[in-house]
């Protein structure tokens, strides 16, 4: 399957799967098989992120041989996560 999409549509891509793989998985200790299923796709949606001008979003570690978020796609996102904990405690 190839999808196309622009600059912004990518950028909107991180955060979708930058914020829902970290709903899914942050709370967890260890491993299952759906970590294992969304860590897959995040590294393949990241590895695009240089092609798309956004590597100031994602960075690559040559010793892991992953992707992951940089401090400044982290800074950015986490306004999202803040809230929705935010909003969490108030339930």
């Amino acid at each position: 399957m190839k999808i196309e999409l622009t600059k912004e549509e990518y950028k909107t891509l991180l955060t979708i799967v930058y914020c829902g793989e970290w709903m899914l998985n942050s709370h967890k200790i260890k491993d299952d098989s759906i970590s294992k299923r969304t860590e897959g796709l995040e590294q393949n949606i990241f590895s695009f992120a240089k092609d798309a001008g956004l590597e100031k979003w994602i960075e690559f570690d040559t010793e892991m041989e992953k992707y992951f978020p940089s401090a400044a796609m982290e800074d950015e996102l986490h306004k999202f996560i803040d809230l929705y904990n935010l909003r969490q405690k108030k339930i």
